[in-house]
This record gives structure tokens, C-alpha cells and sequence, in this order.
């Protein structure tokens, strides 16, 4: 299996890490760089080779549509999918008439992602694969691969329905925020096992958080 290089461009580093890790769970993908802005993306492309850029469209600087433009205007070699909160429909239509490949709005589940980058791995793969002339069921096949995007929700790999239950349980019936320490003193879980579970429900909407920050020592994030 071929690989597919992706670059992340999210200018949230959390979330940027939170898209990292998950892609990289994904067989047949492994994320090469993250990148906090358009033009910092622009720029590991001409250094980099990459076939993928997940993308924001709210970004200091070049914003993520400008960076989608300019990418087609220099005629790179790489597809994009939008991973936005930016809804409205003049931006969904721009994304579109740009080629981005797929457009999914935050908040979402990471099944949703994981159906779009399924979709364009075999895309990528039989592109690969084609030879001199696409006969047409070959491109029809290539088009229904491309707007074919179902998927189940399910968590991503090493995460449980149960544990997940009691963390937005704990959430819910408290005062107040709670750290990732805090959460795994009640759980009788690790402190990495919480921030995993806490970071999976900021991701897919479910949960808030908030960095708090001390007069001694580093800040704590909240959920």
C-alpha cells in the first residue's frame, strides 16, 4: 500500500495534535508536518511531498480558502479537505469551485474524517494504478469513490462506549470544570487515559475547554 502524506494546517495546536494523532492510527496515512497558518503551509509545500492537506479555513494571516487558491494557481500537485467550523454558503461554494475534495464541518466525529480519507485513499489508489486512457465505467468508478463518504460512529482505537459514558456523566454532574487530573482521580483511570477521552469530546463538540492559567507553575486546561 502506497502511503499518503499529509500536511495538517490548524492553527489550534490541540486540535492540530488531536488530527495528527488520529490520522496517524489510519493505515496507509502518516501526517509529515503541521502547519499554524496559510503561508507556513504554502511554504512545506514547496519542500515537502505532500498528497494531503487537511485544512482550516480560519487562520491568522493567509486564511485557508487564499491558501486553497493560491495551491491551484501554482498547479500543486495535492488535494485538500476542509475541516472548518465556517459553514456559510459562500465559503462551502469557494471550497467547492476551488477542488477541495471534501468539506466537514467542526464540530464532528472522527468517523466522518476517517470515511473522507478512506474515500481518497482509493481514489489515490486507482489513480495510481490507471494507465494511459480512463475508459468511462473507469471514471464513473473514480467519481463514486470520491462522493462516496458513508460511515458508522464509532471511537477511534483504544478509547470504550463505557468510559466515555462515565467521563460525560462526571462532566455533566459537576459544579464546575474539571481537569484531566481531576477526571482521572474520580475515574480510577491514568491521567492520560482522562486527557484522551476529555480531547475526543472537545473534538467532536461535546465538550469545552478552557486553559486556566496560574501564578505559579504551567496552565491547566478545564473541560
Amino acid at each position: 500500500m502506497n502511503r499518503i502524506d499529509v500536511l495538517v494546517v490548524e492553527d489550534d495546536p490541540m486540535v492540530a495534535e488531536i488530527h495528527q494523532n488520529f490520522i496517524n492510527s489510519l493505515e496507509g496515512f502518516r501526517v509529515v508536518a503541521v502547519a499554524g497558518d496559510g503561508q507556513k503551509a504554502l511554504d512545506l509545500l514547496d519542500t515537502l511531498s505532500i498528497r494531503l492537506l487537511i485544512l482550516d479555513i480560519f487562520l491568522p494571516g493567509l486564511d485557508g480558502l487564499n491558501a486553497l487558491r493560491k495551491i491551484r494557481e501554482q498547479k500543486k500537485n495535492v488535494d485538500v479537505i476542509i475541516v472548518s467550523a465556517s459553514r456559510d454558503a459562500n465559503t462551502v461554494n469557494e471550497a467547492i469551485q476551488a477542488g477541495a475534495f471534501d468539506y466537514i464541518v467542526k464540530p464532528f466525529v472522527y468517523d466522518r474524517l476517517k470515511a473522507s480519507l478512506e474515500s481518497f485513499r482509493q481514489m489515490d489508489s486507482k489513480l495510481r494504478k490507471g494507465s494511459g486512457d480512463f475508459d468511462q465505467s473507469e471514471i464513473d468508478s473514480l467519481f463514486q469513490v470520491k462522493n462516496r463518504k458513508n460511515y458508522q460512529t464509532t471511537l477511534p482505537k483504544g478509547l470504550n462506549p463505557e468510559m466515555l459514558k462515565k467521563v460525560i456523566t462526571l462532566l455533566k454532574k459537576s459544579n464546575c470544570s474539571l481537569s484531566a487530573v481531576e477526571t482521572a482521580e474520580v475515574l480510577q483511570v491514568s491521567r492520560i487515559t482522562a486527557r484522551r477521552y476529555l480531547e475526543y469530546l472537545v473534538a467532536s463538540g461535546k465538550a469545552t475547554m478552557k486553559r486556566e492559567y496560574q501564578e505559579i507553575g504551567r496552565p491547566i486546561n478545564k473541560y
